[in-house]
């Protein structure tokens, strides 16, 4: 079985371990977790990368292209994966360089811990210290952050970017599940202003894939659902509810950072989020309209699913990065 299945188990793991109610961050297994700085590699020349619409292999200068007509870029990842991290800091190095002062945008860090953030970014935490107080350590495997994500920050730090933890945190996403959203809205304003939740849940295929990786059944064929339409008590309702805390929290953070062709809000998220017109690209586009948007996709392996596009479904996202190309 391909590499690819392996990444739709992981973010079907999500999603059942969201089922239970263990809402947060996604915890891969061990994996290797070498530092990405120390990769022998170089990303720039030695990944494919992808047009789904055209089909066209490109290279990095396209990528930049691509960037650079863009207010915001959505890094669409794969937790465990340690090429694509090596990727995600390629991008963002070279973002701020040629755009000095842009942001970086985390889905792993929660808006409650902005303030070690800042502390981190003016040096008043160690690197060390801010993976512990946000107990960071195991994102995406065990020591992930320290071998994957905080190589990014110290790259934004030592051009004098910022970073904007863009989540919500997880007790209040939690809430919204259990109690709905207007749990979340009887909250007092100075925790309120930590979680947003969207006017209108998002559709389209976004929607269907959360309920087809939900309702998947091991290693059975994952069929394709109609959800135009959700049953009040449709058990996976209140999950997707959550999900798009996330989604709306983070679109939120990245239209509250103001971004604009020469300071771009670069965020980093797990790619369920982002592809195929995911629910956080449909949350930017209704908060700021005017926003351009470059979606990329950074994979292990050519998915196996239809990343083109099709009649009634959008393609995987604007770019497409992988690793390998399939045999």
């Amino acid at each position: 079985m391909g590499v690819k299945w392996d990444a739709i188990r992981m973010k079907n793991s999500c999603i059942t371990i969201a089922l239970l109610g263990l809402l947060g961050g996604c915890t891969a297994p061990r994996v290797d977790r070498q530092k990405i700085t120390e990769l022998l590699i170089d990303v720039r020349s030695e990944i494919v990368v992808i047009d789904p619409v055209s089909h066209d292999f490109l290279d990095w200068s396209d990528v930049m292209l691509h960037i650079k007509k863009a207010d915001v870029v959505l890094l669409g990842e794969l937790h465990d994966h340690v090429i694509g991290h090596a990727v995600q800091l390629a991008i963002v190095e070279d973002v701020m360089d040629k755009y000095p002062g842009s942001v970086l945008a985390l889905e792993m860090l929660e808006r409650d811990e902005q303030m070690l953030v800042d502390d981190f970014m003016e040096g008043i935490l160690t690197a060390r210290s801010l993976e512990n107080l946000t107990h960071s350590t195991d994102w995406g495997a065990s020591g992930g952050w320290g071998a994957w994500y905080q190589p990014i920050l110290e790259a934004t730090k030592e051009r004098g970017g910022e970073v904007v933890a863009a989540n919500a945190p997880r007790r209040y996403v939690r809430l919204a599940r259990t109690d709905g959203y207007e749990r979340i809205d009887a909250l007092p304003q100075n925790r309120r202003s930590l979680i947003d939740y969207p006017e209108e849940l998002s559709g389209g295929r976004y929607r269907e894939r959360f309920w087809e990786f939900a309702m998947h059944d091991g290693d059975a064929e994952i069929v394709r659902v109609d959800v135009s339409s959700i049953a009040p008590d449709d058990p996976v309702l209140p999950v997707f509810r959550s999900q798009q805390v996330w989604d709306a929290t983070m679109a939120q953070s990245v239209v509250n950072a103001d971004p604009t062709l020469s300071k771009k809000v670069v965020l980093l998220v797990g790619q369920f989020h982002v592809e195929y017109n995911g629910g956080l690209v449909q949350e930017i586009k209704k908060r700021n309209p005017d926003l351009s948007i470059v979606v990329v996709s950074i994979q292990r392996e050519i998915p196996e699913e239809d990343w083109r596009g099709t009649k009634t479904s959008p393609p995987i996202a604007d770019l497409m990065i992988v690793e390998t190309i399939n045999e």
